[in-house]
């Protein structure tokens, strides 16, 4: 059965040529976005900085790293429920405001070690509110025809507020005027962002279409957090479509999040270049970002989500056991002679790092494909009144997948090469596909009958 027949019928609207920006409510959209999280960047990576300063301590700096994972799994499934039970954007304003007001409470109170990681405790709790709704809110914004361009859109916006937060805010302020004054300048744009979402106006959620859709809207209007995420969940295992997309997404992410603890012993360890040349080696992955975003609509036109982001996976992980096979690659390229090593010769890096430079590009482009195509798929397919949910338990299986690994990966580094690491979590990413597929399949057919 083709793609577009699995569809639900709501969304198999076409698609419209009108440019997504001159949709104002779509627009608005992303500015809220961007402001909202160039002001969580600034934050994330200047509040890492301060601990770093004070303690230059890597157990120091894996308390704050807990601090913003652990809300993710602690109020993950509230904050779906809040998604689809109260209006999206009284959610995304609320969120928007107290993480406002939590800046205040940073510059007020963040002197003390302690109370900094409090107040992260927080500040994460109140962010985790924002991205279902958010997510949720997209198909009651733009065509279901071009959700996927959509996605895109916000995932680009997303690239560039993390730069502006990152690389320009924390980095300029910590440099020159300090923390305090970051403080607050995040609650300004914190606060401009929730005055943005006031611009949304009404976000009416699509009905439900059929039998099907009547019988989950009457079960979700009644029932306890854990009966609710239950019937969201066997809606989405319903769908191997859905459930793939989401188990992909979940993946891909931590991957990514383990890579990034990696990334230091891997460039001074693997790569034999200075740590401090992180950025430059590892920045044609922006270049891979910014084209998948780029082709991901065109593809999507062509061969569906759904197969762009298995197409996206099977490409990340090869270039993921690509980077822990980086000495044999050099050693081919500098045998064959190839223009690599002319690369290596004109950057004064070694030949390992502009292998690794090389490798970047087709991952960040493998990221894009999958980040962007897998939250089209559940936009598309997601019931309008679960949509929250779904997104909520995709962020809160992510941060459960996430808070082992990080803490383990880092001291595994120590003992052996980060290559082996790696080559061990491109290795865990595959069986996990595998058995999602293999062991939770059958089960998903029996909750399909069960639900459908």
């Amino acid at each position: 059965m083709e793609e577009g027949a699995l569809r639900p019928s709501w969304a198999l609207a076409s698609p419209t040529t009108d440019s997504l920006l001159e949709n104002r409510r779509f627009a608005s959209l992303c500015l809220a976005r961007f402001l909202s999280s160039s002001a969580s960047h600034a934050m994330y990576y200047g509040l890492l900085i301060v601990v770093v300063n004070r303690t230059g301590s890597s157990i120091h700096s894996g308390i704050l790293i807990f601090s913003f994972l652990l809300p993710g799994v602690l109020v993950g499934l509230h904050t779906g429920l809040a998604a689809d039970r109260w209006p999206r954007q009284a959610v995304m304003f609320l969120s928007q405001s107290l993480r406002a007001l939590a800046c205040v409470a940073f510059f007020l109170w963040g002197d003390s070690l302690w109370r900094l990681y409090a107040l992260t405790l927080g500040f994460s709790t109140i962010a985790q509110f924002n991205s279902p709704a958010e997510s949720a809110a997209v198909p009651s914004i733009v065509p279901s025809g071009r959700l996927t361009a959509a996605n895109a859109l916000l995932n680009l916006t997303s690239l560039i507020a993390q730069g502006v937060g990152m690389l320009v805010l924390a980095t300029v302020f910590m440099k020159t005027v300090g923390e305090r004054p970051l403080f607050v300048v995040t609650s300004v744009l914190f606060a401009a962002a929730a005055v943005v979402v006031l611009s949304l106006g009404h976000l009416p959620r699509p009905g439900p279409q059929g039998d099907v859709g009547q019988r989950v809207a009457a079960s979700s209007a009644s029932g306890g957090l854990r009966e609710q995420f239950q019937q969201a969940w066997r809606f989405l295992m319903a769908d191997s479509v859905a459930y793939n997309a989401l188990v992909q997404l979940t993946l891909v992410t931590t991957a990514v999040l383990v890579l990034a603890v990696l990334i230091p012993h891997y460039v001074d360890d693997v790569l034999g270049t200075r740590v401090d040349n992180v950025a430059f080696v590892f920045a044609p992955a922006g270049l891979g970002l910014l084209l998948g975003l780029r082709l991901v609509p065109w593809l999507d036109t062509y061969i569906g989500s759904a197969r762009v982001v298995t197409i996206g996976f099977v490409c990340f992980v090869v270039c993921l056991a690509a980077l822990g096979f980086v000495e044999e690659w050099a050693n081919l390229f500098e045998s064959q002679g190839s223009y690599l090593a002319d690369i290596w010769e004109w950057s004064r890096l070694s030949l390992n790092a502009t292998v690794a430079m090389a490798l970047a590009v087709p991952l960040g482009f493998a990221f894009s494909l999958v980040s962007v195509a897998a939250r089209a798929v559940l936009n598309e397919r997601a019931p309008p009144e679960m949509q929250g949910r779904i997104f909520a338990a995709q962020m809160m299986l992510g941060s459960v997948a996430s808070i082992i690994p990080l803490f383990i990966v880092g001291g595994l580094a120590e003992v052996v090469s980060a290559r082996i690491v790696i080559i061990l979590v491109t290795l865990a990413v595959v069986a996990a596909a595998v058995y999602s597929r293999l062991r939770v399949g059958p089960q998903a057919e029996r909750l399909a009958r069960t639900v459908l």
